[in-house]
């Protein structure tokens, strides 16, 4: 995938009077619930990059990841010069890519080259868990205490654009048809438990 910074091509990693257009190879992660083969936009847009990338048609293949996130980094494909350079280690001699020149915005966005967010591609055969992401500044404290199960200091706004057809739900139902569904449904009121269910 290419990371469009400009069109003209730098002439050193920590030198950039004009910023090249990178191509990155990127992270897939095969989570259960992702499309299996070629049928996952995710499995045809890895290979459609990446030559020594083989679709296996009994493989899930859920996301692909853009970014610096420890459990897959991107990695510079192209230009040839900069083959094989994590994207970290050259956002770290080229921090004004994204952020300009000031000191100051750079402070506050990178944290040790790392970007602030990860951009992903999902390919989505299965519905997804519910999910609860912390804040921003409780997510810095989860990861201040327990690096191995919250490895990532960031929250996790998200923004979802459809690649092809896609359909999502956000929100739940209004409060009072839960509580009807609770009284009528027996195997959601045995889930959620008779005590919970009287209160």
């Amino acid at each position: 995938l290419w990371s469009p910074c400009s069109s003209s091509m730098a002439s050193s990693v920590g030198s950039t009077p004009s910023l090249p257009l990178l191509q990155l190879s990127c992270a897939v992660q095969s989570y259960a619930w992702g499309k299996r083969g070629a049928s996952s936009k995710v499995a045809r847009l890895k290979a459609s990059v990446d030559a020594g990338f083989a679709v296996r048609e009994d493989e899930p293949y859920a996301e692909l990841w853009m970014g610096t996130h420890a459990k897959g980094p991107s990695v510079i494909s192209h230009p040839p010069h900069l083959q094989g350079m994590p994207l970290s280690s050259w956002l770290e001699h080229n921090p004004q890519a994204l952020l300009g020149k000031k000191e100051a915005a750079a402070q506050r966005l990178f944290n040790n080259n790392q970007l602030p967010f990860l951009f992903k591609v999902l390919s989505i055969n299965k519905s997804l868990s519910i999910q609860a992401h912390p804040n921003k500044q409780h997510a810095a404290l989860l990861h201040s205490q327990a690096p191995d199960k919250y490895p990532d200091s960031n929250h996790k706004p998200e923004l979802a654009i459809s690649l092809t057809s896609f359909e999502g739900f956000c929100g739940f139902r209004p409060f009072e048809e839960i509580l009807g569904f609770v009284s009528s449904v027996s195997e959601l009121r045995a889930v959620v438990g008779e005590e919970n269910a009287a209160a």
